[in-house]
């Protein structure tokens, strides 16, 4: 019961991660549009947190186990209330940076594409970076808590990342063709924050979990 439960969670981390990615190309196009210069700010933000989260995950998990459960636990803090400052203040944030460095379409056209790079920059760091980095944190704390119940090392990890990757297909399809049709970005982003804290909560109960003895 509990490796279906893990799995289930393992997933939903994926979900949650691709599926805001497309959240949050709907959150910058009122502001800077849907051009190429945005989503490559936006693809470079996800891909340096999951660089990132990688191997702040793989630095956790090695951890002696007292300090592994705080370093869980401020992890999942940090994502769950990075992703609260998402959902409700995007909007004064986004105003504030938009006005800070692109104050008028003219002034932008001056300025050529300085401008608009730096705001998309800040934007994406600010509101993105932090909760897609400790979300991505979990999935080596995850390969190493399946290879403490006696799964081999190569094995656990790709099963937990060919998982995670089939929550971050999910992720994809459901919020562009499901979510994102049907309902407010703002409620979706609500929703993503209430998943969060369960999954995170439910999935630092499973990793502190005492590991299943090996076979002899």
């Amino acid at each position: 019961m509990i490796s279906v439960v893990f799995y289930t969670l393992v997933v939903v981390l994926g979900i949650l991660s691709m599926g805001f990615q497309m959240l949050a190309s709907r959150l910058l196009s009122p502001h800077y549009g849907s051009s190429i210069v945005e989503w490559v700010w936006l693809i470079s933000t996800f891909l340096a947190a999951f660089s990132t989260g990688s191997l702040l995950g793989g630095w956790i998990s090695n951890r002696p186990p007292a300090q592994r459960g705080l370093l869980q636990g401020i992890a999942a803090t940090l994502g769950v209330a990075s992703l609260a400052v998402t959902a409700f203040w995007q909007k004064p944030m986004l105003d504030w940076i938009e006005l800070k460095f692109i104050p008028d379409v003219a002034q932008m056209n001056d300025q050529g594409s300085g401008g608009m790079n730096a705001a998309v920059f800040l934007s994406c760091m600010a509101l993105f970076f932090v909760p897609v980095t400790t979300l991505s944190s979990f999935g080596p704390q995850c390969v190493g808590w399946l290879a403490a119940r006696g799964t081999p090392p190569g094995k656990a990890s790709g099963v937990v990342y060919a998982v995670s990757t089939f929550g971050n297909i999910a992720g994809v399809m459901m919020t562009v063709f499901v979510l994102i049709p049907n309902f407010r970005v703002s409620h979706l982003l609500d929703v993503w924050l209430g998943v969060a804290l369960v999954s995170l909560t439910g999935l630092i109960c499973i990793l502190r979990s005492a590991p299943k003895p090996a076979a002899k």
